[in-house]
Order: C-alpha cells, then sequence, then structure tokens
C-alpha cells in the first residue's frame, strides 16, 4: 500500500512553527528564511485541505486542525530521531537536559549530583527551571520531572515519589506566635500559600472535619518560597514530608500538628516514549529509581 505522506521540508518545517508558534523562530532554528517557513506551511495546508495556522498581524497560532496534527507530527519525528540515535550508537556522553521545579531541584537533585556525576561521569546534566511542570515543554528537554502523575499522549510518565503534607513553621515563629490549641486557631493565623495546590483545604478537612471558609495569607509562585518565608518566621507552610527531611532533623522548621494529608505523587518522570532507549535518558531513569529504592531502605 502506497503511503500517503507530505514532503518532510514541509513537515520539518511545520513541526518547528507549531512548536514555537511563530514563522520566524522556525526559520532561526532551521537556517531558513521566513518566507520559505510561510511557503513550506502554505503549500502543506494546500495538500492536507485544512487550515494548519490562525494567521493575525499579531503572529500566527495553530488551529484545532493544526494542533491534533503537530501532536501525531512530532510523536513521528520523536520516534525517527529516537530510532537514528539507536542506529547510529549515541553514547552516553553528552548533555541531559533535565526541566524542573525550584523545589525538586534544590531539594531532591542536587543533594545527589555527586553521586549522578560518579556513577554518569560522561553525562553533564543541564537544569531547566520549569515552574508550571504539568507539560511538556518545547525547549530541548530530554526529561521533564512532572509534577502528580497525569497521563500525556505520546510520553511515558513514570511516578517516583510520594508523600504527605503538614504545616510547619520556624523556632522564632513558634516562640513569638505560640503554638496553635487547634487546627481552626491556625486558620485565623494568616498562613503562607503557593499557586500549584497547597493542600491546605484538604489538610483542615482532615485535621479538623471541615474545611475553613476562607483561608488568608499570601500566595506565593511555588512551595520552596513558602518554605524559605517560613524559615524566616513569616508564617505556616505546607510542606512536603519527604522534601524537608534535614530542617526537622536540624530543627529549622518544626512541624505544627500530627495530622498529615493523604499520601500522593508529587513527582514523575516524563519524557517522548519514543526516546525511553535513549542511553543517557535511560542512565538518569534507573539512578532515579536507585536512590529512590535506597532511600525507602
Amino acid at each position: 500500500m502506497k503511503r500517503k505522506i507530505p514532503p518532510f521540508p514541509a513537515l520539518r518545517a511545520f513541526e518547528a512553527a507549531a512548536r514555537h508558534e511563530s514563522f520566524k523562530a522556525a526559520a532561526e532554528e532551521l537556517c531558513l528564511t521566513q518566507s520559505a517557513i510561510s511557503h513550506q506551511i502554505r503549500g502543506l495546508e494546500e495538500l492536507l485541505g485544512v487550515v494548519l495556522f490562525e494567521r493575525s498581524s499579531q503572529g500566527v497560532l495553530l488551529s484545532a486542525d493544526g494542533r491534533g496534527y503537530f501532536e501525531q507530527v512530532r510523536a513521528c519525528l520523536d520516534s525517527l530521531a529516537g530510532a537514528t540515535a539507536e542506529l547510529m550508537g549515541e553514547t552516553l556522553e553528552g548533555n541531559l537536559v533535565i526541566g524542573a521545579t525550584p523545589a525538586f531541584t534544590s531539594r531532591w537533585l542536587l543533594p545527589r549530583l555527586a553521586d549522578f556525576a560518579g556513577a554518569n561521569p560522561g553525562i553533564v546534566l543541564e537544569i531547566i527551571p520549569n515552574n508550571a511542570p504539568l507539560a511538556f515543554p518545547d525547549d530541548g528537554t530530554d526529561i521533564l520531572i512532572q509534577y502528580g502523575s497525569a497521563p500525556a499522549k505520546g510520553y511515558l510518565v513514570e511516578p517516583f515519589l510520594s508523600t504527605t503534607r503538614f504545616p510547619v513553621c520556624s523556632p522564632d515563629w513558634l516562640a513569638r506566635e505560640g503554638r496553635p490549641e487547634s487546627p481552626q486557631a491556625l486558620a485565623a493565623r494568616g498562613i503562607l500559600r503557593d499557586e500549584y495546590g497547597d493542600s491546605w483545604k484538604e489538610w483542615f478537612e482532615i485535621a479538623a472535619g471541615e474545611k475553613p471558609s476562607e483561608i488568608m495569607g499570601p500566595v506565593l509562585p511555588h512551595c520552596e518560597l513558602t518554605l524559605r518565608a517560613a524559615k524566616e518566621g513569616q508564617g505556616v507552610a505546607m510542606a512536603y514530608g519527604a522534601l524537608i527531611e534535614r530542617e526537622l532533623a536540624s530543627g529549622d522548621l518544626v512541624k505544627l500538628f500530627e495530622t498529615e494529608t493523604h499520601a500522593r505523587v508529587i513527582y514523575s518522570m516524563t519524557y517522548p516514549e519514543a526516546a525511553a532507549n535513549r542511553p543517557r535518558i535511560a542512565a538518569f531513569r534507573n539512578w532515579v529509581f536507585d536512590q529512590q529504592a535506597r532511600a525507602a531502605a
């Protein structure tokens, strides 16, 4: 059966333009002119009989048809790249780009960097900060440390870290404010919140049997900042137990109540299915699961 496949240059131009949502950025990446990118995509649209991009004076945006086609084309190109790397015998030596939140990077990855380097001397980790780790980025990332474990079409999502959450504060805050007599008393104090599901409502429902009508307190961009503020005596933060063991052991942070939320997956490794056998990705994946096995033991 003869396959009906558009010309490869047109597909490559479309994938780059869709990934950047910019003909100019695609042209720069592929070392072509913006006019050449536009010409390739226009020809592809005519061949397919659909509009792939909505064009305006502000730029271009993927249409609904374009977005669906982009996912398929990207998966095919990822698969081709993976097969090519495998055939050419990609080695362990080289860069591996990891997208991760500040909390994961500083609390889980940095303390273990020397161990990874010792086990994989040829791999150079490049960490890209990712404050919204819910979708795979288009910035050259090889592995995304995803928040939670939501499935993603075309990607492998492998959970590796689960934990509970509970309120913590600094010894200075506790000495100044006194220990709250009840969860309800804590709700009235003004607490530190973060924008990515900080679990305060869940904790209050478990600890007090009801959700407070209103939770007051500043909202910070991520949990690493709420913990920093808590350590500086600015208030009470909701902490991930598995990420603050050092602070609890040293006394830098104090656990206010024994009540904890239900354990849930907070981190998963996510990477394209087609890249699963790439040596550097496989090495990092195996190392992460080995680290978690050691921690559990």
